[in-house]
This record gives C-alpha cells, sequence and structure tokens, in this order.
C-alpha cells in the first residue's frame, strides 16, 4: 500500500501486544509513524521501531493525549511523504492480515461519484459481512482517512482523547463509511471485574476509570451543545459507561466525573 501511512498513538503500550499492533500494520503500509507520548517505556518503543523497516518515531516530551499527536503526526507524513491515505491505530489495534486490501477492495467497487466523496472509512471491529454503511459517530482507532481530508478535519486538541471528529468531515461535505466485519482487534476500554454488574452479566465488562469518563462526559457534553451529536446517542454513551464506573469506583467519583465546566 504505497499511498498509506499509518500513525500510532503510544501512550505505555503493553509491550507485547504492541510488537504485534507493529508487526501486523507494517506489512500493509508503505510506512510506520509512532507518535509517543511521553511513554515509561519508550526505550522499547525506540528499539521496536528500530527493528521495522518501514517505521519512524516522534518523540514527544509530554502526554498531549491522542488528538494533538495525530495532528503532529498527520503534519510530518504529509510534509515528508505525500500520502493518499492515513491509517489512524491506538496502541493496542492488531490489523487483521490484508485487512486494508479487503478495505480497499470494496470501496473501489463503489461508484466512482461515491468513492470520489469518500472521507474517510472506519475498520469493523466485530464479525459480519463485510457490507458498507454511512457512519455518523466513530472512533479514532481503525479510522482509514484521505490525507488531505486529515488535515483539515482533524484534531481536537482541547478533546485530548474520545469521540473522533467525524462531524468536521461530512461538515466538508465528504462520506465517512463503516465496513461491517472483524478488520481490527481492539478491546473497548479495560476488562474488570465489577461487583453487582459483572454477577448480572456472568463475567467481566468492558470499564473505563474515572478519568475516562470525565472526558467522554465533556467532550459529548459540548458536541451536544453544538448539536453535533444526537440526544439518543449522548443519553447512550453516559450510561453505559456512567453505570460501570458508579459501581466500580462508587458515588463520589461517578459524581466527580460528571463536573467538567
Amino acid at each position: 500500500m504505497n499511498n498509506v501511512i499509518a500513525i500510532i498513538v503510544t501512550h505505555n503500550p503493553e509491550i507485547r501486544r504492541f510488537e504485534h499492533v507493529v508487526k501486523a500494520v507494517s506489512n500493509q503500509v508503505s510506512k510506520v509513524i509512532i507518535v509517543d507520548n511521553n511513554s515509561i517505556n519508550r526505550a522499547f518503543i525506540e528499539s521496536l521501531c528500530n527493528n521495522v523497516g518501514n517505521c519512524e518515531l516522534i518523540k514527544l516530551k509530554f502526554n498531549a493525549g491522542i488528538a494533538y499527536a495525530l495532528k503532529v503526526g498527520i503534519y510530518y507524513a504529509i510534509e515528508k511523504y505525500s500520502p493518499e491515505w492515513l491509517l489512524f491505530l491506538d496502541d493496542d489495534a492488531i490489523l487483521h492480515t490484508n485487512a486494508l486490501n479487503k478495505v480497499f477492495n470494496i470501496i473501489k467497487n463503489l461508484k466512482p461519484t461515491i468513492y470520489r466523496k469518500i472521507g474517510a472509512v472506519l475498520l469493523g471491529y466485530a464479525p459480519g459481512d463485510c457490507s458498507i454503511k454511512g457512519i455518523v459517530y466513530g472512533r479514532f482507532s481503525g479510522t482509514l482517512i484521505k490525507a488531505n481530508i486529515a488535515v483539515k478535519s482533524c484534531c481536537r486538541e482541547e478533546f485530548f482523547l474520545d469521540h473522533a471528529d467525524f462531524d468536521r468531515i461530512r461538515e466538508l461535505g465528504f462520506l465517512t463509511l463503516i465496513i461491517n466485519c472483524k478488520l481490527v482487534d481492539q478491546e473497548l476500554g479495560q476488562m474488570r471485574y465489577i461487583k453487582v454488574l459483572s454477577n448480572i452479566f456472568h463475567g467481566p465488562l468492558d470499564y473505563e476509570p474515572p478519568w475516562r469518563y470525565y472526558y467522554i462526559v465533556r467532550n459529548g457534553t459540548k458536541l451536544l451543545m453544538e448539536r453535533r451529536m444526537d440526544f439518543r446517542t449522548y443519553i447512550d454513551q453516559l450510561i453505559y459507561w456512567g453505570i460501570r464506573t458508579l459501581f466500580a469506583d462508587g458515588v463520589k467519583s461517578f459524581l466527580k466525573s460528571l463536573i467538567w465546566v
């Protein structure tokens, strides 16, 4: 994929999994650019990158968050290599074998008028029939985005993380799509045993710590106020993650997560 550059944002990645992340993607793109948010295991990241023939590492001096780090990676990639497409990945997102070939085979079989309007394609992370459809809200990780669109739409640095700015892509007049099959392995949140809830659902559940729920609440509220997120989606995500925070960390931590102004 000579026209695709992967940008991976790292912050204290789990070593074994990150090795798989880099190995899986390096075979499918022309270049891997790692933007590191001041990880404590940066020496390992640098060593791993040096052992991959098409990898470069950008070292940030502090944890600037996903949005800022992606922005740094985007401008670096475009200025140095002029790619047509960028692939955003988190440091725990493992790309399936031939995933990008499958993506391009699908989107290039679309009508030319539709293909030209594509701004971003989200790679699916659940089993499906690989059909393609429109999507309003997505995530940064696993997003294949036109490089010229990424410059114009990414990223809201004040958000730090959470809520890919698909609204900006659509506001520019481009399509945001998702391919409905498992093309990337990535967990949503952490898996944790939560008292009461895990007894009800018979096992560990996806969980985000209170500091992360704070960003979900704050950023979602901003998007709602800007009319970039519908009320149902806003409420659904607050309930989904909020109940987990409430039972795992208690009322005090849950209420502090709601105070963001």
